[in-house]
């Protein structure tokens, strides 16, 4: 999304590394066999909600956590074995949000909503028979566990969004500015090197995990540690990515800003020290949530979990143990 009212094959947005590969004009046809296997097929379950079946995965015990991952389109599995340790206290609920990762790949069109997304977390949240969970949201979904907070404000013992997509278009826009005037020559070169390989040209999942690494990259601090993110591309990821593209009018003209102050649960706002969108949109999470909490990972990127392990679990685990799920 170049510029608002455009469809672009990659969508970039500074706190949020929105990549929609295949929204446009990208490539197409069916996947074929990768030079590097995929990740081995991750333990969960499909869970039928909302007219569609979405991949669950449960790890760890105790009160719960519904997490929810960036993207979009991508599997949950990035985020591990990063948020593991949070496991020895907690129920980690990772899923796949509809069209993404081993979830199913085809949804009927009028579902690919914002809004509809967010259903999700309230129908997994019923499902799974849980009462108020925590929510951890990371960049994409960072904005559907915005929308989910100001909807369900009684759902929710605590709200941790995690470099989180910006609260509204406007905001996205000046942060995807931002990132653009920090990408280099080199950096231009090695996206558009690896969307000019064969393997990306017809589909494949190797060279589409490539192009989604190479565009990763410009979002860390230490770019050497973009290859510590598992990325899973399931074969059909441009059909999924094509059909995503039908989001793209919920995301050209939305604001969320004037419905923050909804929001109840304590809520630690985090971000990687290099993000823009810490004084962009961050400053104005924390200033419209009552109960909110603004940090910084020094010398990280959007993907502070991976880069500063040690000082984001610290950070996350100190607000958890602040705020217990006091539910019978």
């Amino acid at each position: 999304m170049r510029a608002r009212g455009s469809r672009a094959s990659t969508v970039l947005a500074s706190g949020t590394a929105l990549v929609c590969l295949a929204c446009g004009d990208g490539p197409s046809g069916r996947a074929g066999a990768d030079d590097r296997p995929d990740p081995p097929a991750a333990d969960g379950e499909l869970v039928a909600v909302g007219g569609t079946e979405i991949f669950v995965r449960r790890i760890g015990s105790g009160d719960p956590i519904v997490v929810v991952h960036g993207g979009p389109v991508l599997d949950h599995g990035y985020l591990l074995p990063h948020l593991e340790p949070l496991a020895r206290g907690y129920e980690l609920i990772l899923y796949d949000q509809r069209l993404s990762g081993r979830s199913a790949g085809q949804v009927d069109s009028a579902s690919v909503r914002v809004e509809t997304f967010v259903d999700d977390i309230e129908a997994l949240r019923l499902e799974l028979g849980l009462g108020r969970v925590h929510l951890l949201a990371h960049s994409w979904g960072g904005l559907l566990a915005l929308n989910y907070a100001v909807r369900y404000p009684d759902r929710l013992r605590s709200l941790v969004l995690v470099s989180p997509m910006p609260p509204s278009a406007d905001l996205w826009q000046e942060e995807q500015r931002r990132v653009a005037e920090r990408v280099s020559a080199a950096d231009s070169a090695s996206m558009a090197q690896a969307r000019s390989s064969e393997a990306f040209a017809r589909g494949e999942p190797d060279g589409i995990r490539a192009a989604l690494t190479a565009a990763y990259r410009i979002q860390f601090h230490d770019r050497s540690l973009v290859d510590r993110l598992t990325l899973f591309v399931p074969e059909d990821y441009n059909d999924r990515s094509r059909q995503f593209g039908y989001m793209m009018p919920d995301l050209m003209d939305f604001d969320l800003t004037d419905r923050l102050g909804r929001i109840e649960a304590p809520t630690l706002i985090l971000y990687g020290g290099d993000e823009p969108g810490a004084s962009i949109s961050g400053e104005i999470l924390a200033d419209s949530i009552a109960r909110a909490t603004l940090a910084r990972v020094p010398e990280a990127g959007h993907f502070p979990f991976v880069e500063r392990p040690e000082a984001f679990l610290s950070l996350v685990g100190d607000f958890l143990r602040d705020h217990p799920n006091d539910d019978p």
